[in-house]
C-alpha cells in the first residue's frame, strides 16, 4: 500500500470552508495583504504560506526539480497560483 503524506488543508472541500477555486484564494490572499499578478503569480514567500512549508524548502526543491512548477524570468521566481494549487490538490510529500 502506498503511503502518501498530506497536508491538511491538501483536500478541497466547501464542507471544511477550503476555499476551491483560484478566483477564491486570490481573494483570500490580497485580503490577507499578499501579492497576485493580474495573470495569477505569486511569490514564493505567499507559496510557502499556502502549501505551508518554509521558504527554504522551496529553494531546494527547485534545486532539486521537484515542488510546485514555478517561471523565472530573472533573479525572482513566481509560481502560477493554479500550478501551486494543482500541486497542492495532488497530495505531493512535503519533505
Amino acid at each position: 500500500m502506498e503511503e502518501r503524506v498530506n497536508a491538511p488543508h491538501c483536500e478541497p472541500t466547501q464542507a471544511a470552508g477550503i476555499p476551491t477555486s483560484i478566483d477564491e484564494v486570490r481573494r483570500n490572499l490580497e485580503a490577507a495583504g499578499h501579492y497576485v499578478t493580474i495573470d495569477g503569480r505569486v511569490t514564493e514567500q505567499t507559496t510557502a504560506t499556502l502549501i505551508p512549508c518554509p521558504v527554504s524548502r522551496l529553494r531546494r526543491w527547485r534545486l532539486e526539480g521537484k515542488g510546485p512548477r514555478f517561471f523565472q524570468p530573472a533573479k525572482t521566481p513566481w509560481y502560477y497560483l493554479g500550478d501551486v494549487l494543482d500541486w497542492i490538490q495532488g497530495g505531493e510529500s512535503l519533505r
